[in-house]
């Protein structure tokens, strides 16, 4: 998956419902058998919206042909209008099914946002190494070695007393500037190898306070792109320098969430492109003014649909106020909102343990 697949997926539009489907898969959680149930569980949900043959594919798909390698896995499929696309990451996935005319992308888009092309740079005094990874798994790696820092060692006879020439004050000197030469060609060696593979975030690995200097030594828009940091050495392994990236990634994802919500309240309570709350979201969906919908993981709750125009509402009406349409009974009248904000080309942030958003439910900002 690259940006010109996903824009080109972000175009497809249909006439007839588009199946989209994301699956978590870690090993270390479940089994493949496990999985499958939920799979099916799922799937069961919205048999009455998806086409049959979208159904029988994915479950064929996953029972037949994924060789349950990876973490996560997204799905892609509209039949009648040719899509199919599945795409195994190594990174987990929050599992949920999407029936819409557009393939719900909004997850993926946040999961590339969050674990896509970011790069880790592990460095000491003597040199550095550069680690480019693209949703977990490692595309590349250079490495920069400068000159060797040797540290004289302390003791009685390295102390220059009175007429002594030399000693451990010149020695010490030598090393500090040794050290600074090789993190200055180590900040020239990343601004290179970012110039060319132009990671979206960058992580340094190391100790203090060389890492202070290392990042201080870095062009601003480099230091822009740093998101934090972990004490590894430039000995550690792909398994750990992944993981313990990932989990850095996962915090920095989660302070943007806080950002967004925030966002979304203020917006709210100032009255000015922003609500709050189910009645007034299906409200503004239907005008096709939300840009970014924010809805709780696990929130639902049932609502109304106008079986003319599709306009949406949690109150018991007789007949649709737009269109003079009859209004039919659906179970989530949220998921029906992030349908209607998928087609209009809003964007969507599915949100997990955030105490506001619990209580409201759903929230958005609004183009206009």
């Amino acid at each position: 998956m690259d940006e010109q697949e996903l824009r080109t997926l972000a175009a497809f539009q249909a006439e007839t419902p588009i199946l989209s489907v994301y699956l978590d898969v870690d090993p270390t959680k479940h089994t493949a058998e496990e999985y499958l149930l939920s799979l099916r569980h799922m799937l069961d949900t919205v048999r009455e919206r998806a086409m049959k043959e979208d159904i029988a594919a994915v479950q064929r798909y996953f029972e037949h042909e994924y060789d349950w390698s990876g973490r996560g896995v997204v799905v892609f499929s509209g039949s009648v209008a040719g899509l199919w696309r599945a795409i195994a990451l190594p990174i987990p996935v929050a599992s949920g099914v999407t029936v819409a005319r557009r393939p719900y992308l909004s997850p993926l888009v946040g999961l590339m946002d969050a674990y896509g092309h970011y790069a880790v740079i592990s460095v000491d005094r003597e040199g550095a190494t550069l680690s480019l990874f693209d949703l977990g798994e490692l595309m590349q790696q250079e490495a920069f070695e400068g000159e060797e820092v040797r540290k004289l060692k302390r003791g009685r006879g390295s102390v220059a007393g009175p007429g002594r020439r030399g000693g451990a004050p010149a020695a010490s000197r030598r090393e500090e500037e040794m050290a600074l030469r090789n993190l200055r060609e180590a900040a020239r060696f990343a601004e290179r190898f970012c110039r060319l593979h132009k990671p979206q975030r960058l992580i340094l690995a190391g100790a203090e306070p060389t890492l202070s200097q290392f990042r201080d030594l870095l062009p601003k828009d480099l230091q822009e792109r740093v998101v934090g940091t972990m004490t590894s050495g430039r000995g550690a392994g792909e398994p750990e320098i992944r993981e313990r990236s990932l989990d850095i990634l996962r915090q920095a994802d989660a302070a943007q969430e806080e950002a967004l919500v925030s966002a979304v309240f203020t917006a709210a309570a100032k009255g000015r492109e922003g609500v709050v709350g189910l009645d007034e979201t299906l409200s503004l969906a239907h005008e096709g003014r939300i840009r970014t919908l924010v809805v709780d993981r696990h929130y639902h709750a049932p609502g109304y649909s106008c079986d003319h125009c599709g306009y949406l509402t949690t109150q018991t009406l007789v007949q649709c106020p737009f269109c003079g349409g009859k209004f039919v009974e659906i179970p989530d009248a949220a998921e029906a909102v992030v349908t209607r904000v998928i087609e209009d080309g809003g964007e969507i942030a599915v949100v997990d343990d955030n105490p506001r958003l619990q209580v409201a439910g759903i929230g958005a900002l609004l183009r206009y």
